[in-house]
């Protein structure tokens, strides 16, 4: 099911990159979501990759009784800078899942700091309910994107 979301950052594009590619705020932006020490991150170059255990109780009803295990999800994110500002392109995946994201954003200036625009799409192949699935993970976008821009907010306050 393919989403699009907006997010407005009090920072320029250089900062707001900088933030994405530091495991510091990558570990405090996933680390409510995944066990604790299971997490792991890598930063190469302009790349950078986030892993974990997925914490159980998080998992929506609809899909935990598909699920026979643990769920270790991975995070790759890629920039690229240009004169207009910022492209990325980004993949979480879900081994013990079938369920993935893929998206491609743009970062731009904007009054008051920059804007990230960000599309997508969610994918979740179980038969019949995939779709259901899919439409619950969108429709919770938004209460993802608030927090990652008081998440975002905080942590360029705190780094400037």
């Amino acid at each position: 099911m393919e989403f699009t979301q907006s997010v407005s950052y009090p920072g320029t594009v250089e900062e707001v990159v900088a933030m994405y590619l530091t495991p510091d705020y990558q570990q405090r932006r996933f680390g409510s979501f995944v066990v604790e020490g299971s997490e792991s991150v890598a930063v190469e170059g302009e790349r950078i990759t986030f892993s974990g255990t997925a914490r159980p109780e998080l998992l929506p009803a609809a899909a935990s009784r598909f699920v026979k295990g643990a769920l270790h999800i991975s995070f790759t994110e890629e920039w690229t800078r240009d004169e207009a500002g910022a492209r990325s392109r980004t993949r979480v995946t879900v081994d013990g899942a079938p369920v993935s994201v893929e998206a491609t954003s743009t970062l731009a200036p904007a009054d008051a700091g920059s804007v990230r625009v960000v599309t997508g799409n969610v994918s979740v192949r179980v038969p019949l309910l995939g779709g259901r699935i899919e439409k619950e993970a969108v429709a919770h976008l938004g209460r993802v994107v608030e927090h990652e821009r008081e998440l975002a907010a905080s942590w360029l306050a705190e780094h400037r």
